[in-house]
């Protein structure tokens, strides 16, 4: 009975750091995927396709903003690097597939949301159509 009360107590003590411990490992991983879509979305910016660079500068922004949240402590300049070594031309096709759908969808709810606030005060009324 002493050795399960011990277990019990050792659970409940270490029950805390392994939660944080798995926390901590699922932001880094979470952080870890959305650094794969920066850097796709990165390559997305710099083609000659007008739309898609548009989307890739918006999905830079918005992945960079995602891997801050789930880790201040991202280190750009070296992480990013580790990144770009397993990307290839399939692997990026693959992530633009995964973490493109997540920008349009993203930009179509803040223009939704934009054009709900009506025109800004004191902006000229729009034409009325014909």
């Amino acid at each position: 009975m002493r050795a399960f009360t011990l277990a019990l107590c050792a659970a409940a003590v270490l029950s805390p750091l392994t939660a944080t411990a798995a926390a901590k490992a699922s932001a880094g991983s979470a952080a870890n995927a959305d650094a794969r879509c920066l850097m796709t979305m990165a390559a997305l910016a710099s083609t000659k396709d007008e739309n898609a660079s548009h989307i890739g500068q918006a999905g830079v922004v918005y992945f960079a903003g995602r891997i801050k949240a789930e880790e201040p402590g991202f280190d750009f300049s070296t992480r990013l690097k580790a990144v770009t070594v397993g990307l290839t031309p399939q692997t990026l096709q693959s992530e633009a597939q995964r973490c493109g759908p997540r920008v349009v969808e993203t930009l179509n709810q803040l223009q939704a949301a934009q054009r709900s606030f009506g025109p800004p005060p004191g902006a000229a009324a729009p034409p009325p159509k014909p």
